[in-house]
C-alpha cells in the first residue's frame, strides 16, 4: 500500500479517535532509504524505508503496528537503556505485545509482528501466538502475552535482564527490529529520535493512548493483564506540563495533596533470578535452588508535598485572572490553600479562588513575596504575576541566602522579571497552557 501523510493520519483518527493528537503530530511523511524499517521524528517526520514498506505493509493494520510502534517508545522511557541488542529486543517486545493487545482491532491482533517473526526461538518474543512452550524463554513470553494469574509484573528494565540471563553469549544474533535502533536517517540519529519530545507532548500522546486502550479480552481470562497494568503505570508518568513544572517546585514546608512519584526498593517474588537477596544466594550456596527468588527491586511510591503558590490579584491584572483560575483549576485536587497578593500575602482556601472570592489591596510588591517566604521557612515557591512590581535588595539577598527555588509564571505582556529570574525558571502563562 501507499504511505502518504493522508493515510498515516486517517488510519491513526480511525483507531485513536477523530481529534487524535498523535494524528496530527505526524506532519510528513517521506521514503528513506538510509532508514532501515522506519522512524518518526521529534518534529513529526516519518521515514519509512521503500523496499521495507513494498515487502512488509500490505494493509491498514500493518501501518498501525508500525507508525505505533515508535510512538510507544517514549511512553515507556525506552530512550533511557543502552541501544545492545537485548536492550532493543526487550523494548520491542514489550511493545509489540502492546500493540497486539491493547489496540486488537486496530493493529490486526498484532498482524504485522505475526506474519514477520518466526513463532519461536527470540523471534517468538516479538510477536503473539508464538509457540514458547518448550522454549528457555517461555515463562518470560507467558508473563505478557498469556494467563496473569500469579505472573510477575516485570517492567522493561526487569525484562532485559531476564533476556540476559536466559541468552547465552553465543547465541544472541541480530533480528529485525523496527523503528529507530542505531543508525542515522537523514542526517539525524534514529536511535533517539523521538528521545527529545518536550513534557507537553508526551501528556497528549498518553492521553490519546489512555483513552483507546483497551484491557485485554480474550477466552483466556486474564490475558495480558499485567501488560495492561505496566502500560498504565507508563502512562501515570506523563505528567500534563502544568504539572510537569509544578512537581520541581513542591516542598515539604507546605502541606498539601500535591503527590510526587518516589522509588522505593522492595522485594519482590519471581521464579527468575533478577535481583537475588542475600538469602537466595545463600540457598544457592547450599546446593538448594528457591522456588522463588526473592528479588530487590525498585517498586513506584508516591509521597504528598505541597505547592506554595503566589498569585498577583492586583487591579492590574483583571483581565487575565478568569484563564488564570482556569489553569490552576486543573489542580483542584492537589492544592488546599493558595497564597493571594497585592501589597500584603492572604492565604486563602482553593475553593474560595475556585468560587471567585478575592481579596485585594490593588497595589502591588513583591516584599510581601519575600517576607511570607522567609516567614514560613519555604525552600520553593510559584509565583503568578504580570512582573509589574520590585523587590527590596536586602529581601532578595536574604532569599538567595535561604536558596529558595523558585518558578515565576508572567502574564499579561511583560516577558521579563529580574526580581524572581536569580531564583529560577521564568516562564509564560502561554506556555503552560497551549
Amino acid at each position: 500500500m501507499k504511505i502518504t501523510l493522508e493515510t498515516v493520519r486517517g488510519i491513526l483518527r480511525k483507531s485513536l479517535g477523530r481529534e487524535s493528537f498523535v494524528a496530527s503530530f505526524v506532519r510528513f511523511v517521506e521514503e528513506s532509504p538510509n532508514c532501515p524499517t522506519a522512524c518518526i521524528s521529534s518534529e513529526g517526520v516519518l521515514q519509512y524505508n521503500p523496499a521495507f514498506a513494498a515487502r512488509h505493509i500490505a494493509c491498514d493494520e500493518d501501518l498501525f503496528c508500525l507508525v505505533m510502534h515508535e510512538i510507544m517508545h517514549p511512553m515507556f522511557g525506552h530512550f533511557i537503556y543502552q541501544g545492545g541488542q537485548m536492550e532493543n529486543l526487550a523494548a520491542d517486545m514489550v511493545i509489540n505485545a502492546s500493540i497486539s493487545l491493547l489496540f486488537p482491532d486496530a493493529s490486526g491482533d498484532g498482524h504485522l509482528f505475526k506474519k514477520t517473526y518466526e513463532p519461536r526461538g527470540m523471534e517468538g518474543l516479538l510477536r503473539p501466538l508464538s509457540r514458547m512452550y518448550d522454549s528457555r524463554y517461555g515463562r518470560l513470553y507467558d508473563t505478557l502475552y498469556s494467563c496473569g494469574w500469579g505472573a510477575p509484573n516485570l517492567s522493561t528494565g526487569e525484562v532485559i535482564q531476564t533476556l540476559k540471563v536466559l541468552t547465552p553469549v553465543t547465541e544472541v544474533r541480530t533480528v529485525l527490529l523496527f523503528g529507530s535502533h542505531g543508525g542515522q536517517a537523514a542526517g539525524r540519529p534514529v536511535g533517539d529520535s523521538l528521545g527529545g519530545l518536550s513534557a507537553e507532548t508526551l501528556s497528549r500522546i498518553a492521553e490519546d493512548l489512555r483513552k483507546s486502550a483497551k484491557s485485554p479480552k480474550s477466552r483466556w481470562a486474564g490475558r495480558g493483564h499485567s501488560l495492561y497494568e505496566l502500560f498504565l503505570e507508563a502512562i501515570k508518568t506523563h505528567l500534563s506540563i502544568r504539572k510537569v513544572l509544578l512537581q520541581k517546585f513542591a516542598t515539604k514546608q507546605k502541606v498539601d495533596r500535591f503527590k510526587q512519584s518516589i522509588q522505593r526498593t522492595a522485594i519482590g517474588v519471581s521464579p527468575i533470578p533478577l535481583h537475588p537477596s542475600k538469602r537466595d544466594f545463600v540457598l544457592l550456596a547450599a546446593g538448594i535452588p528457591p522456588f522463588h527468588y526473592h528479588n530487590h527491586v525498585q517498586r513506584a511510591a508516591v509521597k504528598e508535598l505541597g505547592l506554595a503558590v503566589y498569585l498577583d490579584v492586583s487591579g492590574s491584572v483583571n483581565d487575565s485572572l478568569p484563564e488564570i483560575v482556569g489553569v490552576l483549576s486543573s489542580l483542584r485536587t492537589e492544592l488546599t490553600t493558595i497564597f493571594l497578593f497585592s501589597n500584603r500575602v492572604v492565604e486563602v482556601p482553593f475553593k474560595t479562588l475556585l468560587a471567585g472570592h478575592l481579596k485585594t489591596t490593588y497595589g502591588t510588591d513583591f516584599d510581601c513575596i519575600a517576607e511570607s517566604i522567609l516567614e514560613r521557612s519555604l525552600d520553593k515557591a510559584v509565583i503568578l504575576t504580570d512582573g509589574y512590581a520590585g523587590l527590596n535588595g536586602d529581601k532578595q539577598a536574604e532569599l538567595k541566602k535561604r536558596k529558595l527555588q523558585a518558578l515565576t509564571i508572567l502574564f499579561g505582556g511583560k516577558t521579563d522579571c529580574e526580581e524572581f529570574a536569580p531564583f529560577g525558571d521564568v516562564v509564560q502563562l502561554s506556555e503552560i497552557t497551549n
